[in-house]
């Protein structure tokens, strides 16, 4: 469902079919979008993320219906209605955040099911946060190197996808994850990005030259 949307939201945004492929080619193969092991089968980031972009399509349409199709997607990631926002640079989208304001004022969340540490986590996000990244902000293993080819797309790039990747890492400041987050912010405009600035002859081998993994990544 993400790679098909992703293709038919390019193409209805006026791209080539070949750059709409190489995009959600590129955007599938990124090593946070998998996510990490233990989150496979069952998570909340592919589905949400894989909504938001069937959204992003769908609002070329019709604004209502993409708003509907991201209040869906805020039920299964609370974020997903501001990553929709920030990827059609629009306010329109966070209208879809209802739903998430209304389960916030009826719903009394208990203890974390997982134990004392993702409680302390829960309770300590910053702090936390802090800690699981310590010594690690300037890792490129971490940090860089899991775009792959995607990178590409910071060449020429606008303020609009500089403030989307800025978005995407501020999370780490209350967040003890790193890859799936920022991958799921970022992902799908750099990916965009990349498969537009690569020429044409090189897209296939750029592809090919992503989605392979030449290091064991980082995916959490």
């Amino acid at each position: 469902m993400l790679a098909g949307s992703m293709v038919w939201w390019r193409i209805a945004a006026g791209d080539d079919w070949t750059v709409a492929v190489a995009a959600a080619m590129l955007l599938v193969g990124l090593p946070g979008i998998l996510g990490p092991t233990v989150s496979i089968p069952i998570q909340v980031d592919l589905p949400a993320t894989a909504l938001v972009v069937f959204g992003c399509a769908i609002s070329h349409y019709s604004m209502i219906a993409g708003i509907a199709v991201f209040a869906v997607a805020a039920m299964i990631r609370e974020t997903a209605p501001i990553v929709a926002g920030l990827w059609l640079w629009s306010l329109w989208p966070l209208v879809a955040l209802s739903p998430v304001i209304v389960a916030a004022i009826l719903v009394r969340p208990g203890t974390d099911p997982l134990g004392g540490e993702f409680q302390r986590i829960a309770d300590h996000p910053i702090r936390t946060a802090l800690e699981y990244h310590a010594g690690r902000w300037r890792d490129g293993w971490l940090m860089v190197a899991p775009w792959g080819i995607c990178l590409a797309g910071l060449y020429g790039a606008d303020w609009r996808l500089l403030a989307v990747i800025g978005v995407a890492y501020l999370q780490l400041l209350v967040a003890t994850d790193t890859v799936r987050l920022v991958q799921h912010v970022a992902g799908v405009p750099l990916a965009i990005a990349a498969a537009t600035i690569i020429p044409t002859n090189w897209l296939v081998l750029a592809v090919v030259a992503h989605v392979v993994w030449w290091r064991q990544p980082e995916r959490i």
